[in-house]
């Protein structure tokens, strides 16, 4: 491999450091990273950062240093893993010695990842980057090296900073504010639903097309609380709600119906819970658009705003989720504090 996209700690032992852009690889594993098993079936989080970056063709366009933080399944990767990640993309930033960091991830729990690091990193200076892929690297058609190399583009390009933590998925650049997954197996994987991406790469350059707004950075905590989702459908029992509760989480997400209402069944053990002191927020369920105390009636968000519920705009559940244990460890239980952490 060119010496130039060599594993390196510093890049001031590299030959002409000044002229070509430092990316950081952090690999975690996942799809991306797979190779095949016994019975044909892939196996998450074998190959090496090095062993994908060699099949870029980025030898010589730019400076790359390529470290394992972890090798998972993006099944295993939660709390414990999203701040040991973020505190290495911090320590980086800090060195001032790279011009940008891409973090290849499994697709399952990628969105969930890259919200964590949008709302703690700061990307002034430093584009954060955050690909994976849909299929494999052997396969016929994989997209794993172009996400790749696509992505190491975006981290070098200067009109990717400032932008919160990107996420890099074929040519489309969307914040990790708002990013989904949409499908389990196209190679068109992530979408933000009704808002879109926020540009384009073409032929190695990013294209900006709008910038998004973006929420108040919280701090990186040692150790978040519970907060469990609590999905609403149809018909749904109170035992549902009641066992959750129960359970005894920190706070609790309700992912609402429509504009954030709740099953009907629902509202009498809600209304309990917070008389009681418990912490809920509620999102919608639905792809896009605002919650809204728009309708007055028992399990209306009107309602459970009324009970001392709070609502949640913009993002899902398992975004919403993520800003809630952060905003907790930060403001303990201060409501209002809380609650503001989730303007725009």
């Amino acid at each position: 491999m060119n010496n130039k996209l060599q594993k390196n700690k510093d890049f001031s032992e590299l030959p002409g450091s000044a002229a070509l852009k430092r990316i950081v690889l952090l690999s975690t594993g996942g799809t991306i990273a797979s190779a095949p098993g016994r019975d044909g079936r892939a196996v998450a989080g074998v190959l090496s950062g090095e062993a994908l970056l060699a099949h870029t063709g980025l030898d010589g366009l730019m400076q790359a240093s390529v470290e394992s933080v972890f090798q998972k399944a993006s099944n295993a990767i939660g709390a414990t893993e999203w701040r040991q990640l973020a505190e290495r993309c911090t320590q980086l930033i800090d060195s001032k010695k790279i011009d940008g960091i891409v973090v290849t991830h499994g697709t399952d729990t990628l969105e969930d990842t890259a919200y964590y690091l949008h709302c703690v990193l700061d990307t002034a200076d430093v584009p954060v980057v955050v690909t994976g892929s849909q299929r494999v690297p052997q396969a016929m058609g994989s997209d794993a090296y172009a996400n790749l190399r696509q992505a190491m583009e975006l981290a070098a390009s200067p009109h990717a900073r400032g932008l919160g933590v990107l996420v890099s998925f074929n040519q489309s650049v969307f914040s990790a504010g708002f990013v989904r997954k949409v499908s389990s197996y196209q190679l068109h994987g992530f979408d933000a639903p009704g808002l879109g991406p926020i540009g384009m790469l073409d032929e190695g350059g990013f294209q900006l097309l709008q910038r998004p707004v973006m929420q108040k950075r919280l701090p990186n905590p040692a150790q978040l609380p519970r907060v469990d989702i609590l999905p609403a459908y149809g018909g749904a029992e109170a035992e549902m709600a009641r066992a959750v509760l129960q359970s005894a989480p920190d706070a609790l997400v309700v992912d609402g119906l429509g504009r954030g209402q709740v099953p009907l069944a629902w509202a009498p053990v809600l209304a309990e819970a917070l008389e009681k002191g418990a912490i809920i927020a509620v999102c919608s369920s639905t792809l896009h658009g605002a919650t809204h105390e728009s309708y007055d009636y028992p399990g209306s968000l009107h309602e459970l705003i009324n009970a001392g519920a709070f609502n949640v705009s913009h993002l899902s559940a398992r975004k919403a989720r993520i800003r809630l244990a952060l905003s907790m460890a930060a403001y303990g239980k201060n409501i209002s504090a809380i609650a503001a952490a989730f303007n725009w």
